[in-house]
């Protein structure tokens, strides 16, 4: 067996596509490893992957797949991970080279796909050490598919490209305070951020471990749904009710005080006319008060926080001053002195915030805002750091610190031919409803998914 150009080019990644072809018995694993590879090297480079898995690996695991049961649910579906994910025998860089890295175990989340079929192409660039949400904070870093004067969204960057431009079908990220929706929204792609601890955050670098989730990158919701309930533990895979349509649902959403885009006008008149079309298939939306959750928001990297990711990875920074990529390097240095009184008084403040969240969310069905309330260039953001990635994360930062469920959805593709994306925020553990939301509204928005010039 050998890894040449496909005779014949498979058209579409798509999972269920592969599924029921594989079961067909019409294509085989070597030659979907060959059109990932194909896409890989036409459409992607240095800027989305820190590794590739080398072509004899990947025909080994072609040959392996051959000889088992083509009903696995990942069989033969090609992804890839974010390089702060743990993979046995592969290098961990998380961002940094300097850091780099062989871990002796694999994370549990990828070691259950690669259980079920999954065909691991390689690791993602990402922001050095999962700090931040605009995607270039890494050498070299992604740019954003649809015009790369742009950033991509970060810190799970080359993770979000890949999927937009459909190099592999999924991809598996981090999420901290956004960093699974931001690359989703900027690069018209589905992310879907569990619940934190609904699915293990066990063998990858953290940025704050107590509430770091791994979120799935698609470029459907229904791929998204399947992925994540093929990860579920069987006890843990509980039916939800399944929504069909959006006539009397409760949607809340930023007062006009709450709701912000930073003086993009496009993307303001992108939302405004998602409103609209909610309004008209029967939804009643309701603004709220947002001050609770933009408030616990700034809590991530303006407070106690920011001390565990100094727990995290400080001490090699202290020791490798330089080697990392400065702005990172300031946020997590600055952690080494925070007072155990500050930590313990915003983790008080963080239980209010959730609680009253907790109870506000009850009565809606979901929340819904923008992603982000703009898009930068790569050079305005690089000129401004700090202030620049405050604003791309002032719909996301939140959500972890409040134990809740979000999906990014793409919504509109805006008059500068930029997408622009929307978060249905769900209550702690209602993943599966979010996720038949996201399907309701992936079947009446009219939005393809990914780039187009990649369809």
């Amino acid at each position: 067996m050998s890894m040449t150009k496909p005779k014949c080019r498979i058209e579409s990644l798509d999972l269920f596509i592969l599924r029921d072809a594989y079961r067909a018995g019409s294509i085989s694993p070597i030659q979907v490893i060959e059109e990932s590879l194909l896409r890989i090297r036409e459409r992607s480079g240095q800027n989305e992957w820190t590794f590739l898995v080398k072509e004899e690996d990947l025909i080994n695991r072609a040959e392996a797949l051959d000889k088992l049961d083509r009903h696995l649910p990942f069989y033969g579906i090609p992804f890839s991970v974010k390089d702060n994910i743990h993979v046995a025998g592969l290098p961990t860089t998380a961002g940094c080279q300097a850091y780099q890295h062989y871990p002796e175990d694999t994370s549990p989340i990828v070691s259950h796909i690669l259980a079920g079929g999954g065909i691991l192409m390689g690791k993602n660039t990402m922001d050095a050490f999962a700090t931040g949400v605009v995607g270039v904070r890494s050498n070299p870093h992604p740019v954003n598919p649809f015009n790369a004067d742009y950033i991509p969204g970060g810190s799970s960057s080359g993770s979000g490209v890949v999927v937009a431009k459909h190099c592999v079908t999924f991809s598996l990220g981090s999420d901290t305070g956004g960093s699974g929706r931001v690359p989703a929204a900027l690069c018209n792609i589905v992310g879907f951020k569990p619940t934190p601890s609904r699915l293990s955050n066990s063998g990858m670098v953290y940025a704050n471990k107590s509430i770091d989730c791994m979120p799935i990158f698609s470029l459907t919701a229904r791929e998204a749904e399947y992925i994540f309930t093929n990860l579920l533990t069987e006890s843990e895979a509980t039916f939800e009710h399944e929504q069909h349509n959006f006539k009397g649902l409760k949607i809340a959403i930023p007062d006009v005080n709450g709701l912000k885009f930073f003086g993009d006008k496009l993307a303001e008149q992108a939302f405004l006319s998602i409103l609209d079309q909610l309004d008209t298939l029967g939804c009643d939306i309701e603004p709220i008060d947002f001050t609770n959750f933009s408030t616990a928001g700034n809590l991530l990297f303006e407070g106690g926080l920011i001390s565990e990711r100094y727990h995290s990875v400080g001490d090699f920074i202290e020791k490798n001053k330089g080697q990392v990529d400065p702005v990172v390097e300031a946020i997590i240095l600055s952690g080494a002195n925070i007072s155990p009184n500050t930590i313990w008084d915003d983790l008080h403040a963080i239980k209010e915030h959730s609680e009253i969240a907790h109870q506000l969310l009850a009565s809606y069905d979901f929340l819904l805002t923008p992603t982000a309330g703009t898009i930068y260039r790569v050079d305005q953001v690089k000129a401004n750091p700090i202030e620049l990635n405050k604003r791309m994360a002032y719909y996301t930062n939140f959500s972890n610190l409040l134990n809740l469920s979000v999906i990014s959805m793409p919504a509109r593709i805006r008059e500068d031919g930029l997408p622009f994306g929307v978060s249905l925020t769900s209550l702690a553990n209602q993943d599966k409803k979010l996720l038949s939301l996201a399907r309701l509204w992936e079947g009446t928005s009219g939005i393809r998914s990914g780039s187009r010039r990649y369809d």
